[in-house]
């Protein structure tokens, strides 16, 4: 796949005339991509896109190779087809996204779809979240080096990646339940 080069259609999960037919919502999402280090060798990279308001992760992906924009459209295309929250899918009003050249491409097709792009250093959700995947993730890849019965060329790296994207999938109720409980805390002691 070619760095810059945005690939549409039918082959990608961003189709527009499938994102069209998507009801247009007031929801802004916040999206990056960050590295992965002490996992697998530091080679890999999550994607997330977060409702801005309330920190929900709408969509997230490990990646084993630095993020393309067709890998940016891809996660903004499941954030608003088939979101990983609770709350109803739908078209994104506006995405934040920091200044990356890179992602330029994907800017038209973004306005054909009415959907206000801004970029910006400042994705505070978004950060929030990755500081704590990048943790679940660390210790859930050390947990399991510990307790390893069998050696690593048995186990082979697509039965590690396996492993690592189940953690991941598990991860996003895992972020709720615990954004959940820190907000009853806080009602709490107020």
């Amino acid at each position: 796949m070619e760095h810059g080069k945005l690939k549409l259609g039918k082959s990608s999960a961003f189709v527009k005339r499938r994102l069209l037919w998507q009801p247009q919502t007031s929801l802004v999402l916040e999206a990056d991509f960050c590295p992965l280090p002490g996992i697998c060798g530091g080679r890999l990279w999550s994607g997330m896109a977060v409702r801005q308001w309330n920190g929900d992760i709408q969509a997230l992906e490990i990646l084993e190779h630095v993020p393309t924009v067709n890998d940016l459209a891809d996660l903004l295309a499941r954030a608003m087809q088939s979101p990983l929250s609770d709350e109803g899918r739908g078209r994104s009003e506006g995405i934040q996204l920091r200044d990356n050249p890179e992602w330029e491409g994907l800017f038209p097709h973004l306005a054909q779809l009415k959907i206000e792009v801004v970029v910006t250093e400042a994705l505070p959700n978004w950060d929030e979240a990755a500081v704590e995947l990048t943790r679940y993730l660390q210790a859930w890849w050390t947990s399991r080096e510990g307790r390893r019965s069998i050696s690593k060329a048995e186990l082979g790296y697509e039965d590690e990646m396996l492993d690592l994207k189940i953690a991941a999938i598990m991860f996003p109720c895992q972020h709720r339940a615990r954004r959940g409980a820190g907000k009853a805390k806080q009602a709490d002691e107020s």
